[in-house]
């Protein structure tokens, strides 16, 4: 019985963090409640513990809940840890440089992708940043990690992604991203034309393990009018270049296109 009554509080203690992380400013002791379908009281204690051990802080002129930079500090111990963010991040700030967009890098996390770093070297700003999570089939890193893998396994990651337009140009169906996917492997990048954020077009290229399958990918993401046809192309050819120089570092000879229909 104690380690059924342990197991629940640690399933609630998750639920907790999980909510406060979709809440970066901040949530009331009545709205974690409500969002955890959890007694006050429970919530409460929860948080007491959180406070106490400082992955979680109060505000003392509104009472609202955060959670605190030390649960930034658990997660970027293994961010840092990766081959990948060691290998690339010279590269992509110098692609930044280049181009004078924002540049991301991101890890396939199931049906998703996490934002692991970010640089912008323009005036403008995007709203991504460090921790977003996003679907594969609707950005360009997703889509350029799809086209990587075999096409049942694509279908599979499409039935459990519970699918949703998150404009009036996301992909709406299997097919049509399948298409896409060949387009990307014809060319050799994949682009986001505004599917996951109305002014925004992405170039995204895969980066691939010795296997060909490919588990991370980055971006350059520009506001839509910036990035016309021709200069998505001037993009996409120095994205291909920093590739080969990160596969190089990584020790890992690219592979020809391979026929993942």
């Amino acid at each position: 019985m104690a380690e059924k009554n342990g197991v629940q509080s640690v399933e609630r203690i998750f639920a907790l963090i999980e909510l406060l992380a979709a809440h970066p400013a901040g949530a009331s002791l009545q709205s974690l409640a409500q969002g955890t379908d959890l007694a006050k009281s429970t919530v409460h204690r929860l948080l007491a513990s959180l406070v106490g051990l400082g992955y979680v802080s109060q505000e003392e002129t509104t009472g609202r809940y955060r959670l605190t930079l030390k649960m930034f500090e658990l997660s970027s111990g293994i961010v840092n840890s990766m081959a990948i963010m060691g290998v690339a991040k010279a590269h992509l700030e110098r692609l930044a440089q280049r181009t004078g967009e924002a540049v991301h890098l991101v890890i396939r996390d199931g049906q998703d992708i996490v934002y692991i770093y970010k640089t912008e070297n323009g005036p403008m700003r995007m709203s991504s940043r460090v921790g977003l999570r996003s679907p594969l089939y609707c950005t360009g890193v997703g889509k350029a990690i799809l086209a990587t893998l075999p096409a049942e396994e694509v279908a599979d990651v499409w039935a459990h992604s519970r699918p949703r337009k998150l404009t009036e140009r996301t992909v709406a169906d299997l097919p049509h991203l399948q298409e896409q996917l060949q387009e990307v492997r014809a060319n050799g990048y994949a682009v986001d034309d505004e599917e996951n954020e109305l002014g925004v077009r992405c170039v995204a290229v895969a980066i691939p393990g010795p296997d060909g399958r490919a588990d991370s990918a980055f971006s350059i993401s520009g506001l839509t009018p910036y990035m016309t046809p021709e200069r998505i192309r001037r993009i996409a050819a120095m994205a291909l270049d920093s590739r080969t120089d990160i596969l190089a570092d990584l020790g890992i000879a690219m592979r020809s296109a391979e026929n993942h229909e």
